[in-house]
């Protein structure tokens, strides 16, 4: 399943704060249009803002809400705005093609004060039986990374290198890994809590220090 034909008015991005969802019309989409799916994630910034050009809508990202959903776009338009922390700001400029699945990351401690990774998938495991799981490795200081099973020798990826990306299933258990890099563990254990069947995770090791870039979210398509 790698195609959407989403009803309404699309490009709504919903975040959980506090317990209510606040939507925000960034990018509109049809009906009649192929659907793609972007999302942006804040990676150690204090504070992420999110603005659209041409509609003027912005969206916060700070912690603990430091990802978006998915936001459904329209396939093969042009998906431009800004992002900007601390006074900084950089323009994006995408496109995406039907059922492309979009990650904008906005990693710290680099030189302007933030970097942008752009991570593309195009899905076509999903499944309602078992939990979907993706590793992103960004880190040049840990170009050759692995994700284990906190405390044990069993690896969900093994051997990902900087600025790619590998997705597997697993059953929906209550999963907690640990970062490993060069065969040594990295950090503490992150833990997942109990996986859902049916669905996704990211894992992520952004830019800077390995054992504080070591995150994971669930990934979720925002709701109309």
């Amino acid at each position: 399943m790698n195609r959407f034909r989403l009803s309404g008015i699309l490009g709504l991005l919903w975040l959980g704060l506090g317990g209510c969802a606040y939507a925000v019309d960034l990018y509109p989409t049809g009906p009649s249009e192929d659907a793609a799916f972007v999302r942006f994630v804040n990676a150690g910034l204090e504070k992420l803002d999110i603005s659209a050009k041409g509609s003027g809508a912005s969206v916060e990202l700070r912690a603990p809400n430091m990802a978006t959903s998915f936001l459904p776009v329209t396939a093969g338009r042009d998906i431009t705005g800004k992002l900007v922390s601390a006074g900084f700001d950089q323009d994006i400029a995408l496109k995406a093609s039907a059922g492309e699945f979009i990650t904008v990351v906005a990693s710290a401690g680099q030189e302007p004060p933030f970097s942008l990774s752009i991570l593309r998938e195009q899905p076509e495991d999903f499944t309602a039986v078992k939990a979907s799981v993706a590793f992103y490795n960004m880190n040049a200081g840990c170009a050759s990374a692995s994700v284990q099973v906190a405390g044990r020798k069993v690896f969900l990826f093994e051997s990902i290198a900087q600025d790619t990306t590998s997705r597997r299933l697993v059953n929906p258990v209550k999963l907690a890994v640990e970062l490993v890099c060069d065969g040594a563990a990295v950090g503490s254990p992150l833990d997942m809590g109990r996986l859902e069947a049916g669905a996704r995770y990211s894992i992520f090791l952004a830019p800077g220090d390995p054992a504080a870039r070591f995150f994971f979210v669930m990934d979720e398509v925002a709701n109309q």
